[in-house]
């Protein structure tokens, strides 16, 4: 049986992908380039199991495989051996599955421990209630060395050379897996156009010689969530170009992102400060202690190498 499935690759987006198990008419075989992507294992007829991938040239990270076919164990482990095959060569040796710790059930542990899987880490949930005089904050988030975008439809054009400036911090922060969060190192223009549709605000450290050193993008909740006394900001992704790590940036991109999401919340109410961290990541989980998060109950488990 297995002699006749093939791993095959997918770009997402494509109606096949979305609409239909049939065998799609364009498959790639062999590693895919950086990008977003279904691998899929396929028949001559059919797409039997798929997950989608997010491929980057410092690693790998998946979501739960989709069985659309029986045997489901058998696919789900063929799926993931021949992912580590492929994959591992070309991902600087980091291919990991994300999702929540409830829904790894008895099968798919099983099927991850077959497959050679076996390196569980947890990325748990921190949390920080946010508490001050609006008056203080405002002035205290005027500072000389950080600039602040909100990426809104009604907020002005981020000059060319800015933009282009962010994405040079983006891409080397994310260059070598060591961001804080240690979740998928973003696509720039993809993820861009995500914080776009999120409303993010960007909180961008500048360094002495003018460039960005550092940023941190915080995402709110809508305005009816707020209303209901129940407002929530989350730091999606903070990260710090490596050579000026280990200067207190970081943490001062935290605390300016603390006072940011106090500003955005009416009424001076509390507001509360999430992020996810792994739990491995010891330099992270330092930082976000020193500057009072607590890490809450929801987790999430990756498998990897």
């Amino acid at each position: 049986m297995q002699s006749s499935w093939t791993l095959n690759w997918i770009l997402q987006g494509a109606p096949e992908a979305r609409e239909s198990q049939q065998f799609p008419a364009e498959l790639l075989a062999g590693p895919p380039p950086v990008g977003q992507w279904f691998a899929a294992v396929c028949n001559k007829t059919q797409v039997l199991c798929t997950t989608a991938v997010s491929h980057t040239e410092s690693g790998c990270w998946l979501t739960p495989p989709l069985v659309l076919e029986e045997p489901a164990e058998l696919l789900i482990t063929f799926l993931l051996q021949s992912l580590r095959a492929t994959l591992l060569q070309v991902s600087a040796g980091r291919m990991l599955l994300l999702t929540k710790a409830e829904d790894i059930d008895q099968r798919l542990r099983s099927c991850l421990t077959s497959a050679g899987l076996q390196q569980l880490a947890t990325i748990a949930q921190f949390q920080h209630t946010v508490e001050a005089e609006r008056g203080q904050i405002r002035h205290a988030c005027v500072t000389a060395n950080v600039d602040v975008f909100q990426l809104q439809a009604e907020a002005p054009v981020i000059p060319q050379d800015r933009l282009l400036a962010l994405e040079s911090l983006i891409t080397a922060a994310a260059a070598d897996s060591t961001d804080l969060t240690r979740l998928p190192p973003p696509v720039f223009r993809q993820q861009w156009q995500d914080w776009q549709r999120a409303s993010a605000t960007i909180l961008a450290a500048t360094a002495p010689d003018g460039q960005y050193a550092g940023l941190c993008v915080l995402a709110g909740d809508t305005a009816a969530q707020i209303v209901a006394d129940n407002a929530c900001q989350q730091l999606l992704w903070l990260a710090v170009r490596p050579e000026f790590r280990r200067m207190g940036i970081g943490a001062r991109l935290v605390r300016e992102a603390e006072k940011f999401a106090a500003i955005l919340t009416p009424h001076g109410r509390p507001v509360r400060l999430t992020v996810e961290v792994d739990l491995e990541n010891a330099p992270a989980v330092q930082l976000y202690s020193r500057c009072g998060f607590r890490r809450g109950d929801r987790t999430l488990e990756l498998w990897g190498e």
